[in-house]
């Protein structure tokens, strides 16, 4: 038989409390103080054994009644009951005794450990899905996936529209909805969460009953995983936020990310165990994954490219990066030789309808000249790693997780200036540059890559990539990115399983 470590722990400091108020009574002589103590102590007894019996239902039966708890629960009320008519001390003695019992028996019982998992966006469930399946192919532990609902800013009618995306998620995930799932009851050992910003975001925003504030009142250990993965730190803009604060272990992806930690009084609970991202696109790539059904395209002799589109840019260059995308869908389809797989950020559209709300027409203009054109895959899929694995090279905003994603699997990236429209063909003295040397890494805080200028355009970069002459920029990608993330073997999951394990056991 085996119990969930939050019920035994919660029994224990129920049947301590019941020794306390034995302890008591010696040492009082009001009846009706006594009374009441003994009536408490009574209905403690009984919650203790109905909730027992309702497990005895789902378990071994037997298993329980070999532990003689529920005879001496029931012994418990026969001596209270007694007591309260005698006020004989020696059946206090024998009360307390009766606890004690109960009390070593129940810490023999074998425990598992309720873990829960919050997810809010399916689009950013592969920053958890690695340590889901660990802990959800443990005997151990009694697992869920809970998504929880959010709010997203909706700047025309200055109000917050309600979103849950329980509906999106992996077929192989098995799903609890959030109403049947009460924290405050469950108590779950650890928590797993990946949005950091409780209040703190203008666009998007949990449920306030999942602010880590609250989730603190409910859990063992709360445990934060980033979202997102980039060149090795924690983000300026996010190493404040009270999650960070409030969490007791912070998984980062590498000791480089830890080390922007170190004047942080958090610093001691960062783990650089690696990102589940990365586990989840280098095992898809290890089990040679091939484009979706959905996706009705055909790969032979031709290169698929993600083109990713980021927050960031469009909120610098909305209209200016728009008509480069059509420049992009352009080329697309003057060309035969490739794919192109188009991924915005799955908060672009809330972000544009929040922040930049006089180019969301624009914006939904481009998407259906994409799709009607059939330019290629519009890829609004939660999972960002299989368009990974399947594409050949990333095309896109210059700074977004999706490029670590390529960089791990050493495969080639090049970044869009969404500043500049760039276009080849309207320069007469034009000279093409090599791609290794348009192969670089601007600062500390950026990733390695091929950056698009008049004299290495995308058209440039597609053209080596179909010639396959770019093995000189995967060389030096490789190269300058050994040290990018810890566990590039595909076993952060694993070994975040085995740290929090072996800790809530202790």
């Amino acid at each position: 038989m085996i119990m969930v470590k939050a019920d035994l722990d919660n029994y224990s400091v129920m049947l301590k409390e019941i020794i306390k108020l034995c302890q008591k009574v010696k040492n009082i002589q009001e009846d009706d103080l006594i009374l009441q103590i003994l009536i408490k102590c009574q209905e403690t007894v009984i919650t203790i054994g109905e909730s027992l019996e309702d497990i005895i239902n789902k378990v071994d039966r037997q298993a329980i009644e070999n532990l003689h708890i529920i005879k001496r629960l029931e012994e418990f009320c026969e001596l209270d009951y007694e007591f309260s008519n005698s006020k004989e001390q020696v059946l206090v003695d024998k009360m307390i005794e009766c606890i004690k019992s109960v009390l070593k028996d129940i810490r023999t019982i074998p425990r598992t450990y309720r873990v829960a998992f919050l997810p809010y966006k399916a689009a950013m469930w592969d920053s958890l899905e690695s340590i889901w399946r660990e802990f959800a192919a443990s005997d151990e532990c009694e697992t869920s996936v809970v998504p929880i609902p959010y709010f997203e800013a909706n700047r025309k009618t200055n109000q917050w529209d309600t979103c849950y995306e329980g509906d999106k998620y992996p077929d192989y995930v098995p799903l609890v909805n959030f109403q049947d799932y009460l924290l405050g009851q469950k108590k779950p050992d650890l928590v797993f969460v990946h949005n950091p910003f409780d209040q703190f975001n203008n666009v998007t925003t949990v449920h306030p009953a999942y602010y880590s504030a609250e989730l603190k009142k409910s859990c063992g250990k709360l445990v934060y995983v980033p979202y997102y993965v980039n060149p090795g730190f924690i983000s300026d803009d996010y190493n404040e936020l009270p999650l960070l604060y409030r969490s007791d272990y912070i998984i980062v992806q590498s000791e480089k990310a830890k080390e922007t930690c170190k004047d942080f009084p958090y610093y001691d609970r960062v783990l650089a165990l690696g990102s589940p991202k990365f586990d989840k696109v280098i095992n898809l790539c290890n089990e040679k994954v091939t484009p979706p059904e959905e996706w009705n395209i055909n790969l032979d002799g031709k290169k698929c490219i993600l083109l990713n589109t980021t927050l960031t840019d469009f909120l610098e260059s909305g209209e200016l990066l728009m008509n480069k995308l059509y420049k992009v869908f352009e080329i697309a389809l003057d060309r035969k030789d490739i794919v192109i797989v188009w991924r915005p950020h799955p908060l672009l559209k809330g972000t544009v309808k929040a922040m930049r709300p006089q180019y969301i027409e624009k914006y939904d203009e481009l998407v259906q000249y994409f799709i009607d054109n059939k330019v290629g895959v519009y890829d609004t899929t939660a999972d960002v790693s299989r368009a990974v694995a399947v594409s050949d090279a990333y095309v896109g905003s210059h700074y977004s997780s999706i490029i670590a994603l390529f960089e791990v699997i050493n495969k080639p990236i090049f970044r869009i200036d969404s500043k500049k429209f760039l276009d080849r063909n309207s320069v007469t003295d034009r000279r093409k540059a090599d791609a290794v040397d348009v192969f670089n890494k601007p600062h500390d805080k950026d990733f390695f890559g091929c950056y698009e200028s008049i004299n290495y355009t995308v058209e440039d970069f597609l053209d080596d990539l179909v010639e396959d002459d770019l093995d000189g920029v995967i060389k030096k990608q490789k190269e300058k990115e050994a040290g990018l993330a810890a566990n590039l073997d595909g076993t952060c999951g694993k070994k975040v399983f085995q740290y929090l394990i072996n800790d809530i056991k202790q």
